[in-house]
């Protein structure tokens, strides 16, 4: 696509080609989901040409910018559940249930690009300042400590020590970061964003039990698939012992619905040009070891927004 500079479509003006940017939002293991978006995009022949991440859209987001993604992918496909358990390194002593150095360590080794002047397209990480309560946009220098920062969920992982301050995960002010991918230059923006179907998980997690009637056999392929797939969460549940919430529920759920307020917001007064939103309600906070199901939902997602992207699609000359 491209874009008359002085709007009038004659011959003689200049014209440049629409730069596409792609807003990759938080959502903790669900991130993965990015990897999918990114694939089926670029199967597509959607070109991005910048991208903006906050707290695990960062983490992908700078792997892609440096094109280590499939060194990515390679690595979150492999976790197992005890790998998972083995990348938690906990600690109460650095203001979070965990400290972070294990599994960071191990993106360095996937990312091996430490400064924002190797990505291959520009990129920026959002992450927040709590001493200002502001959002901080990191655009240049430390790659690494741009994506650690931006990752830090509050009473997961321990904030990071920046010029005096100390920063937090992005999405505390900014989870889908629309207005960064526009800074770096975006006329169009492809926003992704996974925790707008958030409540069904933790509803199935933190709800009391209730008996649901049965539903035939018949019944159930009647359903649409989002019909089907709330169904098998309630049976789900309804298999559950009905227990107190624990602690990483409560504060995991209390900020996704924060998180959801403030999105919902910010996405009102600066809304994305094409909305994805891959749906994976079966991947809990830390269900890291579940890539290649959010990667398959994250292609999904591209799928149906066929009709949005396609004209998005620069031909091959």
């Amino acid at each position: 696509m491209w874009l008359c500079l002085d709007g009038r479509g004659s011959e003689s003006v200049a014209m440049r080609k629409i730069r596409i940017g792609l807003a990759l939002g938080s959502g903790a293991a669900r991130g993965w989901s990015h990897i999918g978006v990114i694939k089926a995009l670029q199967k597509m022949g959607v070109e991005v040409d910048v991208v903006a991440g906050c707290s695990i859209g960062s983490l992908v987001g700078a792997a892609w910018a440096c094109n280590r993604l499939p060194a990515l992918e390679k690595w979150v496909c492999s976790f197992s559940y005890w790998d998972v358990l083995r990348l938690m390194d906990l600690s109460w002593q650095r203001g979070g249930l965990l400290r972070g150095d294990r599994v960071f360590s191990q993106y360095r080794q996937v990312l091996t690009d430490a400064s924002f002047d190797n990505c291959q397209r520009p990129f920026g990480a959002v992450a927040t300042n709590l001493s200002t309560g502001r959002e901080l946009w990191f655009t240049e220098g430390d790659l690494h400590q741009a994506v650690r920062a931006s990752c830090s969920m509050p009473g997961l992982l321990a904030p990071v020590s920046w010029n005096g301050y100390w920063l937090v995960d992005g999405a505390v002010v900014n989870p889908v970061p629309i207005s960064l991918t526009r800074a770096l230059g975006a006329d169009i923006v492809i926003a992704v964003d996974l925790q707008h179907d958030a409540h069904l998980m933790q509803q199935d997690l933190l709800s009391v039990s209730r008996p649901e009637q049965a539903v035939s056999a018949k019944d159930t392929q009647a359903l649409s698939w989002h019909e089907r797939l709330r169904a098998h969460l309630g049976r789900i549940k309804n298999n559950r012992t009905s227990v107190t919430p624990g602690a990483m529920e409560i504060m995991t759920t209390s900020i996704q619905v924060l998180e959801n307020r403030l999105k919902r917001n910010r996405m009102a007064g600066d809304p994305p040009d094409i909305l994805i939103q891959p749906l994976c309600p079966q991947i809990s906070t830390l269900d890291f070891h579940r890539a290649e199901t959010a990667i398959a939902a994250g292609k999904l997602a591209v799928e149906k927004k066929m009709d949005e992207l396609l004209p998005l699609v620069r031909p091959h000359v």
